[in-house]
């Protein structure tokens, strides 16, 4: 009975491994991708933010979410203008309460190379506005987006982060679609 036991389980061990060398399933990607845009995995922007919020110390943010007509449009439309009129698959967004805390993320899957362009734009005139010397703007806030901040793309995902920590939530972002 032992014998048996163990030749099934080595049978199913041998199937398994060669599994891994069939032909593609119909959801894959295909092998003949142009080298000039890579496959990119779909990641979970919110699980992602939710890790760097718990990985990496905050100041209290708050989500901006466009659904809310009420208070995340706006917060969108006074910090990130344009990126709410924008057909965008995944968006979150997280601004500090105070705004002299400095830490912010914003994160965006769009639908195509393009819209990721724009996203780019919209995040890097954030970073722009913020570190310099402009109304509402504190020096130790326009120090730390000068120093801090970040946008990082990957395909059509693209990424403001502003924190101390900016180089390494970069990576754990660069890391999600290695």
């Amino acid at each position: 009975m032992k014998k048996l036991i163990s030749l099934c389980t080595a049978a199913v061990l041998c199937l398994s491994l060669l599994s891994a060398c069939g032909a593609p399933n119909q959801g894959d990607a295909p092998s003949d991708t142009p080298s000039d845009t890579p496959a990119v995995k779909d990641a979970n922007l919110a699980d992602f933010a939710a890790a760097v919020q718990e990985n990496h110390e905050f100041a209290a943010l708050e989500k901006a979410d466009p659904a809310d007509e009420e208070l995340g449009a706006i917060m969108l439309e006074n910090n990130y203008p344009g990126l709410k009129d924008m057909d965008l698959e995944q968006v979150e967004v997280y601004l500090p309460m105070i705004s002299f805390s400095g830490g912010e993320l914003a994160l965006v899957q769009a639908k195509s190379a393009e819209d990721a362009a724009e996203v780019k734009k919209i995040f890097q005139a954030r970073i722009d506005a913020k570190g310099t010397d402009g109304p509402g703007n504190y020096p130790e806030e326009v120090e730390m987006w000068q120093r801090s901040a970040q946008v990082a793309e990957n395909g059509a995902y693209v990424m403001l982060v502003c924190h101390g920590d900016a180089d390494a939530i970069v990576e754990e972002f660069n890391a999600l679609f290695a």
